[in-house]
């Protein structure tokens, strides 16, 4: 079976001259998006085995559409393919998120093929996904299943009230979706990962604010999420006591807001109480410490 790779990028000539050489391989199938939006919906809704980011997209730049496919599908191989200075992709992120970058000035779409099909051979892996890899055996160790709703919504009802915002949901999310634990003012059981923000906070050491989805590319066209009318987050990290995060505990408002220390502080402290009630159902609860 050929691999997908999924090539992003708004220069339609650049996309074409790809993806007639990665056809021509016999070995890749093409598929090409021109925008933040089409590139997650693809994901959502097909196969990719890799992703390839060209210098732009239609609406966003390719920083943003790299830390959007670093987060939604962290364990696909990654790559850039632009000029030198083109994306605006910073050194740490570079380090971490991407598989490998090629100079669009410097080698031809043929040549970048090759590169391709070479590199992925080797089954190559980032920081990152060996992250996620870390973070998908931690949850695995947790009795998701069996987790009894009505607490988490009690506990997510007592959340939105503390901090004056209309909704509140508690999630894990695994390797394609958020499962929702408990959640107050919004009747949704699971989010494909693709179309959801919690999982753009899971590697944030503190917490993930938003204090206007619209006006942030990543988010701006999920139009599942600009239905609902919210408009502003906060989430932080359910961690386990080894430090992994397993999802997110957030609240949302339905107009743009900026969140505090304190509202951090308080939503830290119901994550912590949800991570008490999953532990206190893990197969083996005397193995990891109340509270931590």
């Amino acid at each position: 079976m050929s691999s997908v790779i999924l090539y992003a990028d708004a220069d339609a000539g650049r996309r074409s001259a790809v993806s007639e050489e990665l056809e021509a391989t016999r070995r890749f199938a093409p598929a090409t998006a021109s925008s933040l939006r089409a590139t997650r919906e693809r994901l959502a809704a097909q196969r990719v085995d890799a992703v390839v980011v060209g210098a732009t997209v239609a609406d966003g730049t390719a920083a943003d559409l790299v830390a959007t496919v670093a987060s939604v599908a962290p364990w696909l191989p990654l790559f850039v393919y632009a000029a030198d200075g083109e994306t605006g992709i910073d050194a740490a992120d570079r380090e971490t998120l991407l598989t490998d970058r090629y100079d669009a000035d410097e080698i031809s779409p043929v040549t970048l093929v090759d590169e391709l099909a070479a590199t992925i051979s080797e089954r190559p892996t980032t920081p990152n996904a060996d992250r996620e890899r870390t973070r998908l055996a931690a949850l695995d160790g947790y009795d998701i299943p069996a987790a009894t709703r009505l607490p988490f919504d009690r506990l997510t009802g007592l959340a939105a009230d503390v901090l004056d915002a209309p909704v509140s949901f508690v999630s894990v999310i695994t390797d394609r979706e958020q499962q929702l634990l408990g959640a107050s003012g919004l009747d949704v059981d699971c989010i494909d990962r693709a179309n959801s923000v919690c999982t753009h906070g899971l590697n944030e050491e503190s917490h993930l604010a938003i204090d206007d989805l619209l006006a942030d590319p990543k988010f701006a066209n999920i139009d599942a999420l600009v239905q609902t009318g919210l408009r502003s987050y906060l989430g932080v990290p359910l961690r386990t006591p080894g430090g992994e995060p397993l999802g997110m505990f957030c609240v949302m408002d339905t107009e743009p807001r900026e969140y505090n220390e304190c509202d951090v502080e308080r939503l830290r402290g119901f994550a912590r109480t949800a991570m008490d009630m999953l532990t206190l159902q893990r197969p083996d609860p005397l193995e990891s410490p109340f509270g931590a």
